[in-house]
């Protein structure tokens, strides 16, 4: 059974989608974290994972009175994502910065890359694979998200380092920047101090920085499959390092298990900064 959990911080409601399960052994009821939904105010239906939306709880939350401008909200994420896409697409780089500005006013980061960018690169990306986006209009926009996540990174305050270093690298001829961008944003934010190697860096370059910077975590991002078996022989060579290894990207998703190898299974940038801080430990 699952239900949402809401806790009061400083005031403003945070809410949880939160499973109760029997320990058999303890014979007392166990309670886990599926997910960090943000702010309970701002939560739209797609926040919540597919196959809880059908659960008593969830649907009388977003049936509540509390919640009768949740349509409202989905038709208003819907027309920011068409008018994100719009301006990505024609380099409106003011336009772009707007809606990250107003949209973030009361939800998070996190919530911003989740519910806006995340879908709408997926579009482009999408289209531009059915050759309805030509390449010039796909550089436009990659070009125009690299200056808002710069200008985001810029203007985020920063939480105080906590002395842990995450060297971000891709396989190389891995030419996707954007979600290594994505990550050194959102971990420098907390703290954490990020070596960004992405994209394509030769091996021997990142092996000497590892060796160089002594990282606490090495993060590698592999968005395509042709890259998967050039990333597979990076991480060998890394291994030898002794450097604990977290791996992630649209080409993982259906990847063996490496040995010794930790795998983000979630895209959730939350979860993501949760799993580095596990296996840092």
């Amino acid at each position: 059974m699952v239900f949402l959990r809401h806790k009061i911080v400083k005031g403003n409601s945070y809410t949880y989608l939160v499973e109760n399960k029997w320990n058999s052994e303890k014979k007392t009821p166990m309670q886990k974290t599926i997910k960090y939904l943000g702010k309970t105010s701002s939560i739209i239906l797609s926040d919540i994972p597919y196959q809880y939306r059908n659960s008593a709880s969830v649907i009388t939350f977003l049936g509540s009175t509390k919640n009768t401008r949740l349509v409202d909200r989905e038709r208003h994420i819907r027309k920011l994502k068409k008018d994100f896409f719009e301006f990505l697409i024609h380099g409106e780089i003011d336009r772009v910065q707007a809606i990250y500005r107003n949209f973030t006013r009361d939800s998070t980061l996190s919530d911003f890359y989740q519910n806006i960018l995340r879908p709408v690169l997926y579009m482009i990306g999408d289209m531009w694979d059915l050759k309805k986006l030509d390449v010039g209009e796909e550089h436009i926009a990659s070009n125009t998200v690299v200056r808002l996540l710069e200008l985001i990174k810029k203007e985020t305050r920063s939480k105080p380092s906590i002395g842990k270093n995450v060297l971000i690298c891709t396989p190389y001829s891995e030419n996707h920047v954007i979600p290594c961008l994505m990550l050194e944003t959102f971990l420098s934010i907390r703290g954490y101090k990020v070596i960004n190697l992405a994209p394509s860096v030769p091996v021997k370059s990142i092996l000497n920085q590892i060796e160089t910077k002594k990282p606490d975590l090495v993060l590698m991002s592999i968005t395509l499959s042709d890259h998967l078996e050039s990333g597979k022989r990076l991480i060998t060579k890394i291994k030898k390092l002794k450097i604990p290894i977290l791996i992630g990207g649209q080409a993982t998703i259906d990847m063996k298990k490496i040995p010794g190898v930790a795998c983000i299974e979630s895209d959730s940038l939350q979860k993501i900064a949760q799993l580095v801080k596990q296996v840092i430990k």
